[in-house]
C-alpha cells in the first residue's frame, strides 16, 4: 500500500536479507556476535533472524556458528533453468570458453548489480565470480556503457565507486571517459580492476525489451 506516494516497506525482511547477504559475503561459518557487530543489530535480534531461517531450512548451525544452507542453491538453480536467456546463451558461452581456453561468463544486470547467470571454464582454478559492482569489471562497464546518463547516475548514487584494487576507477569523470571509449569501440576492457592479477574483456549483447541487459565476459589470468 502506498502512503502519500511513498511505498510502504517492512523492516523485518530487510534485516533478514541484510543478514543473509552478510553471511554470503563472508563465506563459511559465522557467529552471532560477529554478525551482530557487522550489521549493527543486537545479539537478540540477530539470533531471532537466524533461528527463523534455521527453522525454515535456509541456515544450518554447527556448534555456536551458522552458515547458509543449500536451499539457496536450489532456488538459484530454479531461477537459472527457468531463464530463456540462460538456455539460449549457455551453448555459445561453452563454445567460446572451449575456443579461447579461458573462463567465460554470461553476466546480467539486476538493479545496481552484476550477476553471473552462467559461467563456463575447463580449468576450475580460473573460475571467478564477477564483482557485483559494475564499474570494476569489463562486463559491468559494458553494461554501464549501454545505459543513459540518468540511469548511470542513479546506480553510482546508490552504490558509489568502491575501490577493489589500485587499478579500480573511482572517479566519475574518468569512468565517463572510459564508457565513451567502450561505446566507440564496442568492447569493454578490464585491467586488474577487480583482482590485480586478472584481466578481462566483455561485449554487451542485444536482448529483447523484457530481458535483462547482459554481456559475455572473458577472464584472462595475467
Amino acid at each position: 500500500m502506498d502512503d502519500g506516494g511513498q511505498t510502504s516497506m517492512v523492516s523485518a525482511p530487510k534485516k533478514t536479507f541484510a543478514l543473509i547477504t552478510t553471511m554470503a559475503n563472508r563465506g563459511g561459518t559465522v557467529g552471532i556476535s560477529e554478525l551482530a557487530d557487522a550489521l549493527g543489530f543486537t545479539r537478540s535480534t540477530t539470533y531471532k533472524h537466524l533461528a527463523t531461517l534455521r527453522e525454515l531450512g535456509y541456515v544450518e548451525k554447527d556448534g555456536v556458528e551458522y552458515s547458509l544452507s543449500y536451499r539457496f542453491l536450489e532456488i538459484g538453480s530454479r531461477i537459472q533453468y527457468d531463464s530463456d536467456l540462460y538456455r539460449a546463451g549457455r551453448p555459445a558461452i561453452d563454445r567460446l570458453a572451449t575456443t579461447t581456453d579461458e573462463t567465460v561468463s554470461l553476466v546480467v544486470k539486476q538493479g545496481s548489480s552484476a550477476i553471473d547467470l552462467y559461467q563456463s571454464t575447463d580449468t576450475p582454478s580460473k573460475s571467478e565470480l564477477t564483482d557485483r559492482y559494475l564499474h570494476c569489471t569489463a562486463a559491468g562497464k559494458a553494461i554501464l556503457a549501454r545505459l543513459s546518463p540518468t540511469e548511470i547516475d542513479a546506480i553510482l548514487d546508490d552504490v558509489g565507486l568502491p575501490e577493489r584494487t589500485d587499478n579500480t576507477i573511482t572517479d566519475r569523470d574518468r569512468l565517463e571517459r572510459e564508457l565513451d571509449g567502450i561505446r566507440e569501440r564496442g568492447i569493454a576492457i578490464e585491467r586488474g580492476e577487480q583482482h590485480p592479477e586478472r584481466n578481462g574483456i566483455a561485449v554487451a549483447l542485444n536482448t529483447t525489451a523484457t530481458s535483462p541487459l547482459c554481456t559475455w565476459r572473458g577472464t584472462l589470468i595475467d
